[in-house]
């Protein structure tokens, strides 16, 4: 693959080599340090940032792979076996308004191939709809592309849909005559009401007609001269251009910055100047290294974004940085400071956004949005990033005790009437509740039953520890249910051990009288036990506003079950506007990948509990939805 063979892939292997460190070559005479903002958090592999013009921040990743094996061809550059490829759509794309949180838009297809991740690159709004880059195909996979892939989307609520499949084009015409791949990746709306896509598969400029679901190639770039031969451009000594971003300077013109692909030599990136017309390119700005996005800020200047400098011991870590680009040899570095950003954008203000740690792929959540005060204006110092300075004022007001969460009677009957209605796979048994709030305090207990014997007496005491792990192991930008909890701590999870580290106060469990049991005066309310489980069946709650406000814990049959119960009442009670999660839709669904050998391909698997609860928690996501920024009336 040319983009990521020598893209993706060799950055996650590099990035850990070395543990090196260096400011910018080319700081400004003044500079000041920054933290910047937290605007989003939680991302896995971000890839793009677009502000518009309401105020909304608005973020797309690349995901996490997913459960479906899919046959993609090629081999793994690292191992140099085949590629093992699973697919699901656990890439994102989230919006924020000003002084809200972070909620989810939609999710499209994320490909994990070996040792890359690929899925959602880009975001650019044209006439008030939302569009975005996705995905990556070549010729020794298949034919065909999978769903969503390769492609240019028009992003929905709840959902994409795909409007012009660049991965056709490629196959059609493989304008550059080298390797058949498309990945679309950067994107922009230009002033003729089209969209403009630089193909860092296919080496070229596209224009796409939204109306019309056409495309057309508007110019071909040529390999960058490289030391290395290069088999994908027939053993010629130069790299692949790899185009990354694409902007309309303030003289009308398209200008596209250039990767280019391995041995990522510093000093061999450059933007370069298209003519719409011949399709021609001429050089603008030299002597760059790994441009990965390109803007045009509100002050009518170009800014471009620096992945990081490599050596022969890897990448120079935190060598990230925002340049604003000059003409020939003179761009200066204006941000410097970041670990592997990938694409910036500016406000009206001129205040940058910037998403970093997009090489993140394999470590969830440790992807952000910052914001950096009044870079794209005249006379603003450079800016050091330093991220132990960094603060988030975007982070929700820390919510706590039981009245932010339902009253005892709303949850009993709200699992009453779930448990009564059925679908929920197992032996169809009552069920106990418990709902805790932020400290692990319990609010409510309650049971579906005619009277405390009607289910299991053991499923209260579980339904508590259910309740508190998954309040304590979740955070405001990641849901893990406590389903997501059994492989982790499996010996050699990255959880292994935490069995041991939050033990049950079984006298305050098993206080009594055994007569208030589920009752408003359950002995347990009030109370904190602690106590933790990795069964399904708990899940944390989150209010509209992005507040994580406790959990609930169900119990009383399989845990697949407990799992599809606690899912529903979660729903019901309108408590699941969750942030992110580590299953293949995105959230903090139960995973069934479990191998023979019991090995979990995701990290976070459960085991099947033989009741054909799988045919139920596969469609939670779409048949009981999570909390939208619709339902929450933003």
């Amino acid at each position: 693959m040319k983009s990521i063979r020598f893209f993706v892939s060799s950055i996650l292997i590099l990035a850990v080599v070395s543990a090196l460190w260096i400011a910018s070559d080319r700081a400004m005479a003044q500079e000041r340090e920054s933290g910047g903002t937290i605007i989003v958090d939680g991302l896995n592999g971000p890839q793009g940032v677009l502000t518009i013009d309401d105020g909304s921040v608005w973020v797309i990743d690349v995901g996490l792979g997913g459960d479906e094996e899919v046959e993609v061809g090629g081999l793994d550059p690292n191992t140099n076996e085949i590629i093992r490829a699973t697919y699901g759509n656990t890439s994102r794309v989230m919006r924020v308004i000003p002084g809200g949180q972070p909620q989810l838009v939609a999710t499209l297809p994320s490909i994990f191939l070996g040792s890359d991740i690929v899925g959602g690159a880009r975001l650019a709004l044209l006439n008030n709809e939302m569009y975005a880059t996705a995905g990556v195909w070549q010729g020794v996979a298949s034919e065909e592309a999978l769903p969503d892939t390769a492609a240019v989307l028009r992003v929905l609520q709840g959902s994409v849909l795909e409007v012009v499949p660049l991965w056709k084009l490629e196959k059609e015409l493989n304008p550059d005559g080298h390797v058949l791949e498309s990945h679309p990746y950067g994107l922009t709306a230009g002033p003729d009401g089209l969209l403009y896509v630089a193909e860092a598969g296919a080496n070229t400029l596209v224009q796409v007609d939204v109306v019309s679901q056409t495309a057309k190639v508007v110019a071909v770039f040529d390999g960058i001269p490289g030391p290395l031969p290069n088999p994908y451009r027939g053993g010629a000594l130069e790299s692949d251009p790899v185009p990354t971003g694409v902007t309309f300077g303030p003289d009308g013109r398209i200008y596209v910055s250039l990767l280019p692909g391995f041995p990522f030599l510093p000093g061999s990136a450059k933007v370069v100047v298209v003519d719409p017309v011949t399709g021609g390119a001429e050089d603008y700005a030299t002597d760059l290294t790994m441009l990965t996005d390109l803007r045009t800020g509100p002050d009518g200047e170009l800014y471009a974004v620096r992945f990081g400098i490599f050596t022969d011991e890897g990448p120079i870590p935190n060598s990230g940085a925002v340049i604003r680009v000059g003409e020939g040899e003179t761009s200066q570095d204006v941000i410097t400071g970041l670990p592997f950003p990938t694409s910036v954008d500016f406000d009206i203000n001129g205040n940058a956004f910037v998403t970093i740690n997009g090489a993140s792929v394999g470590e969830p959540g440790r992807g952000k949005v910052i914001r950096f005060e009044g870079v794209a204006v005249q006379g603003a110092p450079s800016i050091r990033f330093v991220e132990s300075a960094t603060v988030s004022q975007q982070e929700p007001e820390f919510v706590t005790g039981c009245s932010s969460l339902p009253s005892y009677d709303e949850v009993k009957a709200t699992l009453e009437r779930v448990v009564a209605d059925g679908n929920n796979g197992g032996l169809g048994n009552h069920m106990w509740a418990t709902v805790v709030d932020r400290d692990g305090v319990v609010c409510v207990v309650a049971f579906s039953g005619a009277n405390r014997g009607s289910q299991w007496p053991g499923g209260r005491v579980l339904s508590v520890q259910k309740a508190n792990a998954a309040n304590a192991f979740s955070l405001t930008s990641l849901a893990f249910s406590t389903s997501n909890l059994y492989a982790a701590t499996q010996p050699g999870g990255n959880l292994y051990g935490l069995d041991d580290s939050t033990p049950l106060d079984t006298a305050t469990a098993y206080a009594g009288p055994a007569s208030d049991y589920g009752q408003t005066g359950d002995p347990l309310v009030g109370e904190m036990p602690g106590g933790w489980s990795r069964s399904g069946g708990g899940l944390a709650l989150y209010s509209a506003s992005g507040s994580l406000v406790g959990a609930i814990g169900i119990s009383g049959d399989t845990s697949c079950a407990d799992h599809i119960v606690a899912w529903k009442v979660r729903d019901a009670l309108q408590l699941d506007f969750i942030p992110a999660g580590v299953s293949s839709s995105a959230d903090d669904n139960i995973i069934f990948d479990l191998q023979p050998d019991g090995r979990s391909l995701s990290g976070f698997g459960h085991p099947r509990c033989g009741f054909d609860e799988e045919r139920f928690t596969e469609t939670l996501p779409a048949d009981f939805p999570i909390g939208s920024a619709a339902e929450a009336g933003q």
